[in-house]
């Protein structure tokens, strides 16, 4: 039997999904804590000396990497380009301005943070007669 249609598998074929839906979410390497706390001014020197050490495997032999977004770009041109679209703005600002959601504050939520026992009442010893 040559040709016709093939009967194996089922299910949604990964040929048909939609790639451009993709395109329009933000692409988040790390986590906004970590990111929010690289972005601080003591510390942005210390990671760009550490992201762009010259690495082969990576864009632009890791020379140009942005923080915010934790991409690197094979080219001066590109991350500039990069640094001026609105998704690269928006992301800065909320990394900047806002207080970033932390693991402490999500364990908290999720019932596994540190016990609070409330506050201690000291109970009077009843005195005795002698």
């Amino acid at each position: 039997m040559r040709g016709g249609r093939k009967v194996s598998g089922g299910g949604k074929a990964s040929t048909n999904k939609d790639h451009r839906t993709l395109k329009r979410t933000i692409y988040k390497g790390r986590w906004d804590d970590i990111c929010a706390e690289q972005l601080l001014p003591e510390n942005v020197e210390a990671v760009l000396a550490k992201q762009t050490a010259v690495d082969p495997d990576k864009p632009g032999l890791g020379q140009f990497y942005c923080i915010a977004c934790s991409r690197y770009y094979i080219s001066a041109k590109a991350l500039q380009e990069h640094s001026a679209t609105t998704k690269h703005r928006r992301r800065l600002k909320m990394l900047t301005t806002e207080k970033p959601y932390s693991h402490k504050e999500a364990n908290a939520a999720a019932g596994r943070g540190d016990t609070d026992t409330g506050v201690q009442e000291r109970r009077p010893v009843p005195m005795t007669m002698a």
